[in-house]
This record gives C-alpha cells, sequence and structure tokens, in this order.
C-alpha cells in the first residue's frame, strides 16, 4: 500500500503523505520505509526544491506508531528504533535542495521532528494545526532529533519548556516564536513555498540568549526547570512514577554544545532506556484508552446526529453550570439559565474567568432568565439542585417549550435517570451526562442510559461528549453510576483507618505518595462533607454500609462542618489553601494525641502505625471489589471501559495503567493473602483482571 507518493513538477519535488487505513498520518513501517526509499531517489537527482506535505486534512503527521514503541521491550532495540528516525531526517536536512514544510494540521512528535529537518516549516491557519513535541506524556521524550533541533529554532529556554510540558503551539504561535519561518491561510501556500524557495537552505546556527553560554548561568537555568519540573512531583518516587522527567531534563542539559553526532546518540540511547520502563508502557496504555473511548462504537454510530447539534441550554448557573457551559461553548452557542439575576451574573463572572484563555467562546454564551431561545434549542442540560422533584418540574417545563427531538441531559450525579424519565412525553430521548468538577479541566463523563433511553439518544449523547472533548463512558442506571460507587468504599475506607487511630495527613500521605491527586480525605473535605453524606445516604440505601459514612461524620455534617467551602473539615483551609488538621475532630471522636506531619517518615510515637503500602491496600481494596462487582453486574462494559473511568474520573495514577491493570501486576496468590488478611470476601470474578 502507497501512503507516500514522490512527484516531480518544475524542478520542484513533493512528498505528499496520505493513508487510506488510518485516520491521521504516522510515522510507522511502511511510512518510513517508502520515505527512505524515496529520499534514495532525492538524493540521486536532486530537485530544485522539495516540498512535503499531507493530503490528509486535519493532519500532517500525528507521530510515530505508538504501537511499535508499546511493544519493544528491549532497550537497544529502542534506542535503533530511535537511529532510524534521527537517520531519516538527517538525510532530509543534508539534502542539497532547500526543503519545506507545509503543517497544514497535527503535526505532533516524529512529525514535528521530521517537519523540523527542512529548512523551513510553513504552518497553515486553522483550528486543527498544532505543532508540539508531547513524548513527555507518555514516558520519553523526543527522539528523532528533536532535543537537538528544537533549541535551535526557538531557544533553549522555550525548547526546554515546550519538551517538558508537551505542550503543543498554533500556527500563530508557531510563527512568532520562531519554529515556523512563515504563517498563511490555505489560500496563500503557494505564494509561501515560493518565498521560501528564493532563500535557498536554511542557516542552521544556534539559538539561546547570551547568558546560556555561561556556564554558571545555565547551570543555574537547568537547576530552577528541575526545581520546578519536580514540584508536581513531589510526593511521587520520580524514579517510578516519571523517570523520564528528571532524564530529560539531564539530557538537555548534557548536550548542550555537544557535537550533532555525539548528541543524536546520547537522544537515542536514552529514549531507548525510558521507552522499555513500566511507566512509559502504562501511559501509552492510558493514551490508548481515552484514544479508544473517543472511537468507541457508541461515539461512531452518532456522529451524524451530534454533528448537526449546535445550539445548547443549560438550567443551573452554578460552579458545574457554568463548567458544562464553557464545554458546550467549544463549537456551539449556549444558553445559560437561572432563576435569578445574582445567580446569572455569579456565573458569567466565573465564565469570564476561563474567557482570559479563549473570548471567543465566551462571547458564544448568552445569559438567560426566561424560555427565550429554548423552541430553538438542540440540547438542554440540567445541573440543578440534586433533589429529584426540583429535576422533575424543570423536565416538565422545558419539555413543554422545546422541539420533540431536543435531546434532553441530566448531570446527576446520583439521583436516577429512570425516574426522571417519568412522566415525560418523549422520555427516549432523556439521557444522563454526568461530568465531573471541575467540567472543564476533567476528561471522563459518564454517560447514563435510564430505561426509555433509545439506543440513538445514547449514542448521540456519546459522541456530542467525544465533540466537546470529552471521554465518554457509558453507563447503566444505577446508584452511583460507576465512579461514585467505586469511590465511596475508597473514601469509607480512609475514614475507618483514622477512627482506628491512623493519622490523617499520614493516611492520605501514603495515596498521594501512591500516586492519588489527593488524599482520600481531603477529597472528602474539597467534594462537600455534606454532599459525600448525601451520596453516602443515598447509595446505602441500595448497596448495604460499605457505604455509608459513620455516625460522628453524619454530627460533624450537622455541626456545619463541611470541609474547604466552610473553611473547616478535617484539614482547615484558607481559602483553596489547606492548613493543617481541624483540631475540632476531638469532638466528634476521639483521638490519639500527636503531631501531625504529612509523609512523616518517623513514626515511632505512634506504636500501631501502618505502612504506606498497607494504607494504600486497605483504601484499594474495597474499590477493587466494588469495581468488580460493577463488572459482573453490567455497569460497565468492559475492563478497559473502567480502567480508563478511574483514571479520567477520579485521577487514578495514569502511571500504574489504571485499577484493574495495577492489581493484575500483582501475583494472585499474593493479591489472595491481602484479602485474607484483611477480613474482607474474596470478590467472585477476582480472575477477571488477569485476563
Amino acid at each position: 500500500m502507497e501512503v507516500v507518493t514522490l512527484s516531480r513538477k518544475g524542478g520542484v519535488a513533493r512528498l505528499r503523505l496520505s493513508r487510506s487505513d488510518r485516520s491521521v498520518n504516522v510515522l510507522d513501517e511502511a511510512c518510513m520505509e517508502q520515505l527512505e526509499a524515496h529520499l534514495g531517489t532525492l538524493e540521486k537527482s536532486a530537485p530544485q526544491l522539495l516540498v512535503i506535505e499531507s493530503g490528509m486534512p486535519g493532519c500532517f503527521i500525528a507521530g510515530a506508531d505508538l504501537n511499535i514503541i508499546q511493544s519493544v521491550t528491549d532497550a537497544d532495540a529502542a534506542t535503533r528504533l530511535a537511529e532510524r528516525g534521527q537517520a531519516l531526517c538527517r538525510r532530509i536536512e543534508a539534502l542539497s535542495s532547500p526543503s519545506i514544510a507545509v503543517v497544514d494540521g497535527a503535526c505532533m512528535g516524529g512529525g514535528l521532528e521530521l517537519a523540523m529537518s527542512c529548512d523551513h516549516i510553513i504552518a497553515v491557519y486553522g483550528e486543527k494545526t498544532s505543532l508540539g513535541l508531547p513524548e513527555i506524556k507518555i514516558g520519553i521524550h523526543p527522539g528523532f532529533g528533536g532535543c537537538v533541533r528544537l533549541p535551535r529554532r526557538i531557544g533553549w529556554p522555550q525548547a526546554v519548556e515546550m519538551i517538558l510540558t508537551g505542550r503543543p503551539v498554533d500556527a500563530e504561535r508557531a510563527h512568532r516564536i520562531g519554529l515556523a519561518q512563515l504563517a498563511c491561510h490555505p489560500e496563500q501556500v503557494d505564494d509561501a513555498i515560493k518565498h521560501l524557495a528564493s532563500s535557498g537552505k536554511a542557516n542552521r546556527g544556534r539559538t539561546e540568549p547570551w547568558w546560556f553560554h555561561i556556564w554558571p548561568i545555565r547551570k543555574l537555568f537547568f537547576y530552577k526547570v528541575r526545581e520546578k519540573a519536580l514540584a508536581r512531583f513531589r510526593h511521587l518516587d520520580i524514579e517510578e512514577a516519571y523517570p523520564s522527567v528528571p532524564g530529560t531534563i539531564d539530557l538537555l542539559e548534557e548536550i548542550y554544545g555537544m557535537s550533532d553526532g555525539l548528541a543524536y546518540a546520547r537522544e537515542a540511547g536514552s529514549l531507548g532506556k525510558y521507552a522499555v520502563t513500566p511507566a512509559c508502557k502504562n501511559l501509552i496504555r492510558v493514551f490508548f484508552l481515552g484514544e479508544a473511548l473517543k472511537k468507541q462504537e457508541m461515539v461512531r454510530k452518532g456522529k451524524p446526529v451530534a454533528k448537526e447539534l449546535r445550539r445548547t441550554a443549560i438550567y443551573g448557573a452554578g460552579v458545574m453550570g457554568g463548567g458544562i457551559a464553557w464545554v458546550a461553548s467549544r463549537d456551539g452557542d449556549v444558553d445559560l439559565h437561572d432563576i435569578t439575576g445574582d445567580a446569572l451574573g455569579h456565573g458569567m463572572k466565573l465564565l469570564a474567568k476561563l474567557a482570559r484563555r479563549d473570548s471567543k467562546r465566551f462571547q458564544r454564551i448568552r445569559p438567560a432568565m426566561d424560555s427565550s431561545g429554548l423552541a430553538s434549542t438542540d440540547v438542554v442540560i440540567e445541573a440543578v439542585l440534586e433533589d429529584i422533584d426540583v429535576k422533575k418540574q424543570l423536565w416538565a417545563d422545558v419539555e413543554s417549550a422545546v422541539r420533540k427531538d431536543t435531546l434532553l441531559l441530566t448531570n446527576t450525579s446520583s439521583l436516577s435517570v429512570s425516574d426522571q424519565q417519568a412522566g415525560l412525553k418523549y422520555p427516549g430521548r432523556m439521557v444522563g451526562l454526568h461530568f465531573f468538577n471541575p467540567a472543564p479541566k476533567m476528561p471522563l463523563v459518564e454517560v447514563v442510559a435510564g430505561s426509555k433511553s433509545t439506543k440513538k439518544s445514547v449514542q448521540t449523547t456519546a459522541a456530542l461528549a467525544a465533540r466537546w472533548g470529552k471521554f465518554p463512558v457509558v453507563v447503566a442506571d444505577c446508584p452511583g453510576f460507576l465512579v461514585n460507587r467505586c469511590l465511596m468504599p475508597f473514601m469509607s475506607a480512609a475514614l475507618q483507618l483514622f477512627e482506628c487511630g491512623q493519622k490523617l495527613e499520614h493516611i492520605d500521605g501514603a495515596l498521594k505518595n501512591f500516586g492519588m491527586p489527593m488524599g482520600a480525605i481531603e477529597l472528602a473535605d474539597r467534594v462537600g462533607l455534606d454532599i459525600c453524606h448525601h451520596v453516602g445516604s443515598h447509595l446505602s440505601e441500595s448497596y448495604g454500609k460499605r457505604m455509608a459514612m459513620p455516625l460522628w461524620f453524619d454530627q460533624m455534617v450537622e455541626k456545619g462542618v463541611l470541609g474547604m467551602k466552610s473553611g473547616r473539615g478535617f484539614y482547615l483551609y484558607e481559602g483553596e489553601k489547606r492548613l493543617g488538621m481541624n483540631p475540632e475532630l476531638s469532638q466528634y471522636l476521639k483521638l490519639k494525641s500527636h503531631r501531625e506531619k504529612e509523609f512523616d517518615a518517623n513514626l515511632a510515637d505512634q506504636d500501631d502505625a501502618m505502612t504506606d503500602k498497607k494504607i494504600v491496600e486497605a483504601c484499594l481494596l474495597p474499590m477493587l471489589t466494588e469495581a468488580l462487582a460493577c463488572l459482573s453486574e453490567k455497569v460497565v462494559d468492559s475492563t478497559e471501559h473502567l480502567d480508563a473511568a478511574m483514571i479520567y474520573g477520579i485521577g487514578f495514577p495514569p502511571f500504574r495503567g489504571g485499577l484493574l491493570h495495577y492489581f493484575s501486576t500483582i501475583k494472585k496468590d499474593e493479591l489472595r493473602h491481602s484479602f485474607k488478611s484483611s477480613g474482607m470476601k474474596l470478590p467472585a470474578n477476582l480472575e477477571v483482571i488477569y485476563e
């Protein structure tokens, strides 16, 4: 199959990449072989100009084939893969004729490294044009020469930041920072090529500020870079979790001033080392999980209808409703409804803060206190009070004002979608769409199929969520759905540990050391103890005491100890800043006298202190048991969707590959022993994690 074509016309050679077997161009074996063969031809008969372009709309080259990186298990083999990519790029760079990469669409990873081997880059304006080196996000770093070429293009300070964050730039910024020589509109590409062709070969001199040449200042620069980069991971064993982060900083500092040959060798060897780490394999797995959710059958079948839905009405201008409005404004108009001007004003102020990054989206959001616009609305989403009567009254009012084909979506976190469908004239169009807070940042949404939801409505909802940039997981309409149902036993177990005398901050610290974004008890504070109490009470009615909060927890809520929003929960808060333990806790349960210090290695003052491993085990085993119950009850379709939900919904450590995947790395006998020693019943379907 031909994926790269070479054509010549009037001294201009064009290498065009286009796939019929994939949705994007990737540097896989077929593409590499054909590029190498065509370069052989060009080296024998050099054109006056070489243009490298894509024949696929919205994509230049999405990067190297991650399946190859995922499958390699030998560091030397991974190094050879990098050396092959480097060799290809160096051959383009060494051509006697000028070369131009026309970047129209996604140009990521190896795709950008190939583009940078050309003398010039033209970035074409467009929503999909994005240039970046995101390798750090999958546990490696650029390996086709990007660590050498990017600093020359945009200077060391900006290059280091771009490589370590993995953040891409659009066409305008690519031109502004010097990554692209020109940025233009599609109709201007031919003129841009002619202009750059007259410039000849590029001057490949080094680009860096004067102070970068001074060794002590350069040393200080990399010290600060390392300090800033590792601050995000201060709770973790960085060599286990994200070893490529410090490794990439070491590499970049080392190759400064090196000859090209030695620098490329160092880059390839370093990539080989990190490409075979468990962290890299797990991070690639997580990437694939997210991609699979965006391309799942439900999304694919719902796309034709979802693409026509461009006007959304959202009820509830609180934090969640406003956040959903921002999500929906990504590519359509939004009416944000509430019953009071004060509530709407507050919601619009919150949105104005987000608008600093994208003012155009803010302009697509219209505040409304009446039913205006509902007759032409395609989608209605409610994010009002979590009360079944309030929601049912809202739906009765809304249904009378919208078209019969308008999609109705409830953002409930715990109430039955089926119950909300009762009384509707057209109940099949109602689906649950559960966002996680904060909605603009959290990538997961649960798509909840009520008993009367039509398959078409569920498919359309999943496709709409994917279009808005979310990862949709379809779940059954049961109490707690999937994520909250698995999360409550986790939080309950942490509270039991605290009740039994474990240090508050030691519990949270152990969970952070494991990789959770925050400890279970701090999470309760941030969610709100009243909300935790409400959800726990609701779920315990269906699932029993494993979901219930302890009696002393109820007393805290009754006394107004609600967590961060009240300034005091298990911890004290000053705004969003967490302070020490709340001294009032002794009013609700008997606490041992000890000095709290998170991650305190000296636990001699607590004779019964548990190890970090035991604390993590005590909290995660109940979560695992509930997750396996959800699989058994068909709450979720697959182990992959469940793992994705835990990662993208509650922040289960990506470098561990997911809840079920993590436990699959533990030997069966050892895991059975853990259940036995904890006094927990062995799940009947435990074997499913090893399949």
